[in-house]
């Protein structure tokens, strides 16, 4: 089978695009361990905080002693940064009073759209976050 220089050079560079856009992926897939003790507020059920990874803002939300919550902290109404209110445990953006709950879904508008939402898993004394 003959395969003509125009396909052949096309196949070639999206194996090179594959290639080189392979290493941002894994890492970005890679999961972060981040110990509790450079987190103060998190050590205990009902704490929340704002922590930046790989350059990014993450608020993360102990729920119970056994889990914890990973958010992007933007409210997607306005772009205001979200906190959260332990008194009503859920989430809460000050600019436009949109809330949300602890899956990221809204319970009070004008947000129309959920906060997104990261893996994170406690693992001993350790936040186990993968950024995907």
């Amino acid at each position: 089978m003959m395969v003509d220089r125009r396909s052949f050079i096309r196949c070639v560079g999206a194996l090179f695009g594959i290639f080189m856009t392979l290493p941002t992926r894994l890492a970005r897939a890679k999961s972060l361990a981040i110990p509790i003790a450079k987190a103060k507020k998190l050590e205990k059920a009902g704490g929340s905080m704002i922590l930046k990874v790989k350059g990014q803002q993450v608020l993360f939300i102990r729920d119970t002693e056994e889990t914890i919550r990973a958010f992007d902290p933007i409210c997607t109404h306005k772009g205001c940064t979200v906190v959260f209110n332990k008194d009503a445990g859920r989430i809460e953006c000050p600019c436009h009073q949109s809330a949300f709950n602890l899956e990221g879904g809204v319970v009070r508008g004008p947000a129309s759209r959920s906060l997104k939402t990261y893996d994170a898993k406690l693992d001993g004394q350790r936040i186990v976050l993968s950024l995907n």
